[in-house]
């Protein structure tokens, strides 16, 4: 699910579905921080997600599970999350076959830090 939904079309039944197939799931995940992502802890999911995007490839069963957790999370407005969210999808994207969609949809859901001009330089 994590790969077809953008931010803002999720309905909420839809998102607390997808919470509890996630919590209910037979598939474990080993990570210390599991449990309290399991609990609606944002931050482990977060956590979660990143180290099993470093430990397995995109598509896996355990990153389908990490991804899934994380979107409960981006759809009910976590930045965090969204940013890691869109950096999973673009990481799909790089060993898919068709990745502009992909791509499209992590652009969508990476959060738009608002731009900064550079503080001038001091005088003196």
């Amino acid at each position: 699910m994590w790969r077809r939904c953008d931010p803002g079309e999720i309905a909420p039944a839809t998102v607390a579905e997808i919470e509890r197939a996630v919590a209910g799931t037979a598939l474990l995940l080993h990570h210390r921080r599991w449990p309290e992502a399991l609990r609606g802890d944002p931050a482990a999911a977060v956590a979660v997600a990143v180290d099993v995007l470093h430990r397995h490839p995109p598509g896996t069963a355990a990153t389908d599970l990490a991804m899934s957790g994380l979107l409960v999370h981006a759809a009910r407005g976590d930045a965090t999350a969204a940013l890691v969210l869109a950096h999973g999808l673009a990481a799909l994207a790089r060993r898919h076959p068709r990745p502009g969609e992909l791509v499209d949809r992590a652009a969508r859901w990476a959060p738009r830090w608002p731009r900064r001009h550079p503080m001038p330089p001091a005088r003196g």
